[in-house]
């Protein structure tokens, strides 16, 4: 805000003012909501007055559909951000950010005109966690129908990082969540939603201490179904970066031709340490990165590079490999 010039004599002001009410939030036009959301966790701490206001806010907004879509748009359209994780009081919102608020409203909002922000901000955004909130909102709204963008959208972010265009500490995974999610039909996601009890048995066998469960993997690997074969296949390659049994089972696999290329878009981020684990609930799996000390990125990479001599060289899988071993790299020099 520019600086007002000094008033040439003191203002006295009489002791019975008071700061002007706040609009009511029905009264604000959706433009004048979006700004007044804005400014929230610009000015110090958020308090619980502050945080029910933007609740208000955002809930207007959304009561308001379609009249609502321009605003937001126009404000995504401007690729600025308001981050509430690092702001005193900042929890209390319910969002991590201003944005992931706003596309929020848009999923709530839904219709045509709605879909079209959505899939226009899916098409310009480069933050992995904000492609995978726009992406699942998207496929909330038209199940399957953005399927190719969603794809387009989360291999070019995968090709920006692998390119150092994205900076050393942006976090991958959920670019990588995006991949698996959307994928090809026959994806681990398709799997574990047909088969959530065989997916999560999986998981548990991977996680066993010392390998104990490969075997087990390894049989249902040889199942006829494609849904064993795909859960198998990735909770192998989880257990081959800490076990050499496993490493030689994933190395004869790939070896075999028992994996397909379009696997390989799966594998290289658990190759490159993320993994899958069991929640505290005990009841739901979750794939978590984690943090690597230098040696064990550099084991990594290794890994990454001893498959990378099992397929062919400017192959999807390579690709897919490459861009792994890229942003290891780039955490590497992080360090």
């Amino acid at each position: 805000m520019p600086l007002m010039p000094a008033p040439a004599a003191p203002i006295s002001v009489p002791p019975a003012a008071t700061p002007p009410a706040l609009v009511p939030p029905g009264q604000l036009s959706a433009s004048q909501l979006v700004d007044e959301l804005a400014k929230f966790g610009t000015d110090g701490p958020i308090t619980a007055e502050q945080a029910a206001r933007f609740k208000k806010d955002l809930e207007q907004l959304i009561q308001r559909g379609a009249a609502s879509v321009p605003a937001i748009q126009d404000f995504l359209g401007k690729f600025t951000e308001i981050s509430y994780g690092s702001i005193s009081g900042g929890d209390q919102l319910g969002f991590s950010s201003l944005r992931t608020s706003l596309i929020d409203a848009l999923v709530q909002i839904g219709g045509p005109e709605a879909q079209a922000v959505l899939l226009s901000t899916l098409n310009t955004t480069a933050v992995p966690s904000e492609l995978l909130q726009l992406a699942n909102g998207l496929s909330q709204q038209a199940p399957g129908q953005y399927r190719d963008e969603i794809m387009n959208a989360a291999q070019e972010t995968l090709a920006m990082a692998s390119a150092n265009q994205l900076g050393t500490n942006t976090e991958l995974q959920s670019a990588f969540r995006v991949v698996q999610t959307y994928g090809n039909v026959g994806s681990t996601a398709d799997a574990a939603n047909s088969n959530p009890m065989q997916f999560y048995n999986a998981v548990q066998l991977a996680n066993l201490p010392d390998g104990q469960g490969l075997s087990s993997l390894v049989q249902m690997e040889q199942s006829p179904s494609a849904d064993s074969h795909i859960i198998a296949t990735e909770m192998i390659a989880q257990l081959a970066g800490q076990n050499a049994d496993a490493l030689d089972a994933l190395s004869q696999m790939a070896q075999n031709g028992k994996i397909q290329p379009s696997d390989w878009v799966q594998l290289a981020p658990i190759l490159g340490g993320n993994q899958y684990q069991i929640d505290p609930s005990g009841q739901n799996s979750v794939m978590v990165g984690g943090n690597m000390t230098p040696d064990q990125i550099n084991q990594r990479i290794w890994l990454i590079d001893a498959f990378m001599g099992l397929v062919p060289d400017g192959s999807g899988a390579a690709k897919s490999l490459a861009q792994q071993r890229s942003i290891l790299a780039g955490k590497l020099q992080g360090n």
